[in-house]
């Protein structure tokens, strides 16, 4: 094979090529896999270590008892409270709750799950705004969906938006609880 021109261009930029994946793929990622190798280690021996571990479970009694203070308790009071909530932002966004379902409820491996469906009329982001301000409030749940909807109305030929959210809230279920014939969904 002779190395003329066009071959020499191409052998130098195959291995620009290959410095460039090195500098910036392959070298990040053994030093990423090498990080994680050595954490690795450090969690393996720790966690043997009781102490370590008798640490670890005070960490968690503290933090259990922060965020009970951020749970309610009843599926009504947290009802009126996502509820209330909405009233004040829907007043803030200028928006109109339209409908709100009852909650569906199932258990899967001892964590409950409600499901609250609402639905919103007004503008885009209004709506957005308050699906927002929702999502920072970690003790109201997590937004699932969220679907918009183009309705018109035929008589004043104005046409408007609407939104329905579907919001869910998981919780463990307790021993107590499981009683109560949840499983039934």
């Amino acid at each position: 094979m002779k190395l003329n021109k066009k071959n020499k261009i191409l052998l130098l930029g195959f291995c620009i090529v290959l410095y460039i994946c090195y500098a910036f793929a392959f070298s990040n990622t053994w030093e990423y896999y090498s990080q994680y190798t050595t954490q690795r280690e450090l969690t393996d021996t720790g966690l043997n270590d009781p102490a370590y571990l008798q640490n670890l479970l005070q960490k968690e009694k503290q933090l259990d008892k922060v965020l009970s203070q951020y749970t309610n308790t009843t599926d009504a009071s947290f009802q009126n409270e996502l509820l209330r909530q909405l009233s004040i932002l829907s007043s803030r966004d200028r928006l109109k709750i339209v409908d709100f379902k009852e909650p569906h409820t199932f258990v899967e491996k001892n964590i409950r799950t409600n499901s609250y469906v609402f639905s919103l009329q007004g503008s885009f982001n209004g709506i957005l705004l308050l699906i927002n301000s929702l999502e920072n409030n970690p003790s109201l749940g997590y937004v699932k969906t969220i679907t918009f909807i183009k309705k018109k109305n035929y008589r004043t030929g104005e046409d408007y938006l609407t939104g329905e959210v579907i919001l869910q809230k998981s919780e463990t279920v307790k021993e107590r609880d499981n009683d109560k014939n949840y499983n039934k969904y």
